[in-house]
């Protein structure tokens, strides 16, 4: 095996979740996702510092996108659409990889630890939207409305998206289900008791 054979990450990921799929997460070692990527144990330690990272090896790349997305809407945004800018630059950065979502979905819902993982992952991309949206100006009470209001409106569109056939963008399921949340908002309840 050579010392850091070209494209070992993406093949420990590759490995990992066919692996995880297979076996189950708890059933897989390190020295199984190295053997099935063809490097040395060395070489998966290099890349991850344990196999639950596989699983999240992306988060500050996918964070960058997110913060970048609220950073650039245009100058004059509503606090809604700077939130959601962020929200849609996420959204388009996850649609290629549709089928390997699939399966980390899965492999996540097998595993409380990694399911709790996903939630502070969540929970702190909430807060640094906020964070952003008030450095745009937006108060923070406004900004962590917002936030909240628009990851459980991504959390729901990705949801349908990973467990719907059909070709439709995740970013249209978001802006679907961010109009239907503004809509419901807006919509007189019933009168209270």
């Amino acid at each position: 095996m050579g010392r850091w054979p070209g494209g070992a990450r993406e093949r420990l990921q590759e490995a990992a979740l066919a692996l995880f799929a297979e076996r189950g997460y708890a059933a897989t070692t390190v020295d199984d996702i190295a053997a099935r990527a063809g490097v040395s144990q060395r070489t998966f330690f290099r890349h991850f510092p344990d196999k639950e990272e596989v699983l999240f090896g992306a988060d500050d790349q996918l964070t960058a996108v997110l913060l970048r997305g609220v950073r650039e809407a245009p100058a004059g945004s509503s606090a809604r659409d700077l939130v959601a800018a962020g929200l849609r630059a996420l959204a388009a950065e996850l649609q290629p990889r549709r089928e390997t979502l699939r399966v980390r979905a899965r492999v996540l819902a097998s595993d409380i630890a990694l399911q709790g993982r996903d939630l502070a992952k969540q929970a702190r991309w909430k807060a640094l939207v906020a964070d952003e949206a008030v450095a745009r100006g937006v108060p923070g009470t406004t900004a962590t409305l917002l936030a909240a209001a628009g990851a459980a409106a991504l959390q729901v569109a990705y949801a349908d998206w990973l467990a719907d056939a059909s070709r439709t963008a995740l970013v249209t399921r978001f802006d679907r289900a961010l109009d239907t949340l503004a809509a419901s908002l807006a919509a007189p309840g019933p009168p209270a008791p």
